[in-house]
């Protein structure tokens, strides 16, 4: 496909970096010759750093720049264009004028994107002559990392030309939302203003410290930063000019660092100050908000694209999970917390006027999770529990626990205290005769686990202690290994180091394509400590083992499954379907065969074959007499499932 991308700035080379990484010929069009070139020398720095990680090969760079080129011309930018992809500044004044411009540039076939978070695509088209043939693309910074990719339809968007765009994202690699009705803010940029904007009106109208509603909202309500620091991110400017375009007041400590020219992190400093690195923030800090007086408001706006069935809770729940890192998603949470529970905290509120749909669902007796009905279907009754950090649940009606490592904030790093918590954790699940399969994910989407968490070893100076602390996390791995049950590591992001000794201490590794894999300790002077080594010879051989250890490479997906590093690697939007499936069909089989089955595949390689021979004879004769040997031939012989007891 040839496409034409209007604009050179943060997100326009982006956008063609990726188009051009994924065999698409792009011509890049700004109106200076200096943005050109600024934009190239970013592109070149971007797909450098691929080959650097050994992410891609320098062939494929250079065949990206080569499909990369040029223009200050944008007649010659659209020559044979199928899609147009505008990305210059937020300003519905400038793309107006850049739509009237592409008209008149453009043939007839070419159809228009913008890439915009906010403003209204129908009004963009109808400056054109081809309003039919207008769309929503909204890319996510930056272009090449985000997973998803927000499709929006224009009142005037015609069913060929969306589809054009779902399939150009989709062959970029990324997650598809298509949002169903041209409304300001679409899904993310919609549920998410509240995040910041409800948390600088607390601030300025209570005087509640910035440091507090950030750790409430980072350590108790799991998101990746706290609304300021994420302000200071994003640039306290661009807000700025959010909250302006949308018409909506601007809070007085927003006014007061734009009239400071304290922009954020890009200016060393906003909310905070950045001359030290990052805020020092600690979970107790955040003891005296309740996180719940800003989701409310976000769950609030979500709620309210449902009832304007601009996408459907599910679509927008990934939407705000792969775009803003939402954990969970606006509607999932507010099944979790209870849709009373969040009405209430919108009874009264300042700012936001309940949305008619969440009184509905009340007056239905829809509460979520507690009554089995909210925004979503809960016909299973989970037992939840928190140990330190680990989240655990307990699904009776499939008979599977789930341990989440609940570190999302760290990258669900190892702590000393994980590893007891574990060993714990695992000691009770083994107990429990209802659970049959374990299920180990990460917290969030953007790690299973990037390894153990060195800021948290700082005492461990001598080498005995170092050593003790080795031999845990080796002991708590075996324990593992050796469950006897089986488990399945849900490998959802980043998978490094010890996160992967744990992933390789499981009987499964389904990955998700978007997690990443290594034992990468060499590359800190280090060695894998809890596992890693004799656990990676053993399922890869030596030779490929010592190729990830010694050069601590760092493996996609496909890489870790052409490897046999995972089982199996699945797109991102199947990969929960796909752990579930897997967990629950483990969890039907016989549960003492199962077992035992286990122990002798465990032991297969360090028992001699003789000796293995007859554990499996002494196994065999030992598993007929079960009840479930049975159950199993009576369900065969009347070509039914079987309903294993463990008998």
């Amino acid at each position: 496909m040839r496409l034409a991308v209007i604009g050179a700035g943060e997100m326009g080379h982006g956008i063609a970096e990726l188009a051009a990484l994924h065999g698409h010929d792009v011509t890049l069009r700004d109106v200076k010759q200096e943005f050109l070139d600024r934009g190239m020398e970013r592109i070149r720095w971007s797909l450098g750093k691929l080959v650097d990680k050994n992410q891609i090969g320098r062939s494929q760079m250079e065949d990206a720049l080569g499909r990369i080129h040029v223009t200050l011309d944008l007649a010659h930018a659209c020559r044979g264009a199928d899609i147009a992809i505008e990305a210059v500044f937020e300003d519905v004044d400038l793309k107006k004028r850049v739509f009237q411009e592409l008209d008149e540039a453009a043939p007839k076939k070419t159809i228009f994107a913008s890439n915009t978070s906010a403003l209204r695509i129908t009004n963009m088209a109808s400056v054109t002559k081809r309003p039919e043939k207008v769309v929503g693309m909204h890319f996510f910074n930056p272009p090449m990392l985000m997973p998803l990719v927000e499709v929006i339809r224009a009142d005037t968007t015609s069913e060929a030309t969306l589809t054009a765009a779902v399939d150009l994202a989709k062959s970029l690699g990324k997650t598809v939302v298509v949002v169903k009705k041209d409304v300001p803010g679409f899904i993310t940029t919609r549920v998410l203003g509240p995040y910041f904007e409800e948390a600088a009106w607390i601030h300025d109208t209570e005087g509640i410290a910035i440091e507090t509603i950030d750790a409430a909202m980072r350590f108790r309500a799991g998101f990746p930063m706290g609304p300021f620091e994420l302000a200071d991110q994003v640039g306290i400017d661009v807000l700025h000019h959010l909250i302006k375009n949308a018409n909506r007041p601007v809070p007085r400590s927003v006014q007061t660092l734009i009239d400071g020219k304290k922009f954020g992190r890009k200016a060393d400093e906003g909310y905070y100050s950045y001359k030290g690195g990052r805020p020092a923030l600690r979970p107790d800090m955040g003891s005296g908000f309740d996180p719940i007086r800003i989701l409310a408001p976000m769950i609030n706006e979500a709620a309210e694209l449902v009832a304007l069935d601009v996408a459907n809770p599910a679509e927008i729940d990934e939407a705000m999970r792969l775009g803003t890192a939402f954990p969970d998603g606006p509607l999932a949470m507010a099944d979790k917390l209870g849709i009373d529970t969040v009405l209430s905290a919108l009874r009264d509120h300042p700012r936001s006027k309940p949305a008619a749909i969440l009184s509905e669902m009340v007056a239905r007796g829809d509460l979520g999770a507690k009554s089995g009905k909210g925004f979503y279907e809960h016909r299973r009754e989970r037992e939840m529990m928190t140990q330190g950090t680990l989240l655990i649940a307990k699904d009776p009606a499939t008979h599977v626990a789930t341990i989440t490592i609940n570190r999302a904030d760290s990258l669900n790093t190892l702590t000393p205290e994980f590893f007891e918590d574990f060993d714990r954790a695992l000691g009770e699940l083994q107990a429990d005769e209802t659970v049959r399969c374990v299920v180990i994910i990460g917290a969030g989407d953007r790690a299973f686990s990037a390894g153990a968490d060195l800021t948290s070893f700082t005492e461990v100076s001598k080498a005995f202690k170092v050593w003790r602390s080795s031999r845990r996390s080796q002991e708590v791995f075996l324990r593992l290994a050796n469950f006897p049950k089986p488990t399945v590591a849900a490998i959802n992001g980043h998978c490094f180091g010890g996160g992967l000794e744990l992933a390789l201490a499981c009987d499964f590794r389904i990955a998700a394509k978007r997690a990443r894999f290594g034992q990468t300790e060499v590359n800190l002077g280090l060695v894998p400590g809890a596992g890693g080594s004799q656990r990676l010879v053993r399922l890869l051989g030596q030779a490929k083992a010592k190729e990830l250890v010694m050069l601590g490479s760092r493996l996609t997906a496909d890489e870790a499954a052409s490897f046999g590093v995972v089982t199996k690697a699945v797109e991102n939007e199947a990969f929960a379907a796909e752990v579930r499936a897997l967990s629950e069909k483990l969890a039907k089989q016989a549960p003492i065969a199962i077992q035992l089955a286990k122990v002798l595949l465990n032991r297969a390689t360090d028992t001699p074959v003789d000796a293995a021979l007859e554990m499996e004879a002494m196994a065999f004769g030992l598993v007929t007499s079960s009840e479930d040997v049975f159950e199993g031939l009576q369900a065969f012989l009347e070509k039914r499932e079987p309903k294993f007891k463990g008998e």
